[in-house]
């Protein structure tokens, strides 16, 4: 390998994972902790981590030369591991089809690196729902991942360099051109482009395991030898299995690209009382950053603890009720670290329920109060601090009830709101100075979160205004450009 190619490869192991110290110690010459490096880092498993789904699939980091080869490797590998488990489960099959229309080359890069982001949470609901719920129906067993996947298209298409190459490419409408993209991809999905995208991924997987077995200990080799071996056999397989996998992610294709065609929907649907169409938009994570370092609003604290600490395990859960530990499906999973306490509850019937919301945001959603809570609320800063709820995760502006109706009532989880720092893009703490203290929203705010799948929309009120303004300014609701209230609930179908 050339200095250049490995100064590269080097650069895109570094995405994945610091270099080992032996690595660095030996001046950059231990050929066997490079092996290890490369080895470890080919091992990550999308199913369980969405870390580099997030990150790496990224337009501009898709421009680091082989940063994409060795996502792809890692996705290809850990598809290959689920089917020789079991090579006849069918939803393996699928996963892998997943992973291999991500490498179409008639995708652009810009497409390529945002379906990516859907995709790999289609494959993390797949190999997470279940045959059963996948066999009933595979849209709606994958759904609530397909809105993880769509929130974080979001924060992806509001980062600045995206938004620059949407403009440079002259795209206005971002979600529509997406549906489009995938519908395409769907109607020329055939097991000759798939085979010939697994292809051109195992060539990068081929020579990556090659360093590993020339490099690496006998017994690194051998395990690299094995994953080869591993890959090749899957490979024999795939012309007919793939065959068995190709109608089934047609039809998800074509719903996931309705649910971009209702994105596009809400992000152009706000109406005004004038000739010019408002859109609204929520401010991105880059910009409350920006904004914060410029002149930090009262409501956000500084310090290096937080006052109400989130919870560290999960609570048990007693039968017949929700799950919100890592094991929930989104946006259930992991919502108990958004708690400081919290048990769970049966609300009794007619017990009305607030959420605050903006435009964008879903009736059918996680996140509610009381009335009690509610009406304790004085203004914007207030519920920003008491159920610390950051700028870009809901501009609010709207609120919403819901009445619990008749019969066993409504199963909930309730407790103390957690206090939450800022993260990043890539998940990590904005330090607020020099001292390493960082920007909080305090919580202790009674907050209820609730299974979506369990809301009934005949017993949701109508949308009202909060008083408070779409904008951290003091926006009026009368004013021209005003979205005009409308209901945004999601359709299980």
């Amino acid at each position: 390998m050339s200095t250049t190619t490995w100064e590269e490869l080097e650069t895109a192991l570094g995405w994945f994972r610091s270099a080992p110290g032996r690595w660095l110690q030996s001046a950059k010459q231990d050929l066997g902790a490079a092996a290890e490096w490369i080895w470890v880092v080919l091992q990550g498993d999308f199913a369980e981590d969405q870390t580099t789904a997030q990150v790496v699939t990224g337009t501009v980091i898709s421009m680091i030369p082989l940063v994409d080869q060795v996502c792809d490797v890692r996705d290809l590998i850990a598809n290959c591991k689920k089917i020789n488990e079991d090579s006849t489960n069918k939803w393996a099959w699928v996963a892998l089809v997943l992973t291999l229309i991500g490498l179409f080359p008639t995708l652009g890069s810009l497409a390529k690196g945002c379906l990516k982001i859907l995709f790999a949470y289609g494959r993390k609901a797949v190999f997470n729902a279940g045959r059963q719920a996948l066999d009933s129906d595979m849209w709606q067993a994958t759904r609530p991942y397909v809105e993880h996947g769509i929130a974080k298209l979001n924060d992806h298409l509001a980062r600045p360099e995206v938004r620059r190459a949407l403009s440079a490419l002259r795209i206005d409408q971002p979600y529509r051109y997406l549906a489009e993209q995938t519908r395409n991809v769907a109607a020329q999905l055939q097991v000759s482009r798939l085979t010939s995208a697994m292809d051109s991924a195992l060539g990068p997987a081929r020579q990556l395991l090659g360093m590993v077995n020339r490099w690496g200990g006998t017994d690194l080799a051998r395990r690299a030898q094995q994953t080869l071996q591993m890959l090749d056999g899957v490979r024999r397989q795939a012309d007919r299995a793939l065959a068995q996998a190709v109608q089934p992610v047609q039809n998800w294709l074509n719903r996931l690209a309705q649910r971009l065609d209702v994105e596009q929907r809400l992000n152009y649907r706000a109406q005004t009382n004038s000739l010019t169409p408002h859109n609204f938009n929520r401010s991105s994570l880059d910009a409350e950053i920006e904004e914060l370092r410029k002149s930090r609003p009262d409501w956000v604290a500084v310090g290096k603890g937080a006052k109400y600490e989130a919870l560290r395990r999960p609570p048990l859960v007693p039968h017949g009720h929700f799950d919100i530990s890592h094991r929930g499906a989104p946006p259930l999973q992991n919502a108990f670290k958004t708690f400081h306490t919290v048990r769970p509850d049966v609300l009794p019937p007619g017990t009305v329920l607030y959420r605050v919301l903006d435009p964008k945001s879903n009736d059918n959603s996680l996140c509610w109060m009381t009335k009690a809570e509610f009406d304790q609320l004085r203004s914007k800063p207030d519920w920003r601090q008491r159920f610390a709820v950051w700028r870009h995760w809901n501009h609010n502006g709207e609120f919403v009830t819901y009445t619990v109706p008749p019969g066993e009532g409504l199963r909930v989880w309730r407790g103390t709101t957690a206090s939450q720092h800022l993260n990043d893009q890539q998940g990590r703490p904005v330090l607020a100075n020099q001292q390493g203290d960082l920007y909080w929203l305090d919580g202790g705010a009674e907050q209820i979160a609730v299974n979506p799948a369990d809301l009934k929309r005949e017993h949701l009120g109508p949308r009202q205004f909060t008083g408070w303004g779409y904008d951290e300014g003091d926006i009026q609701v009368s004013l021209i450009g005003v979205p005009v209230l409308q209901h945004n609930w999601y359709e299980a179908r």
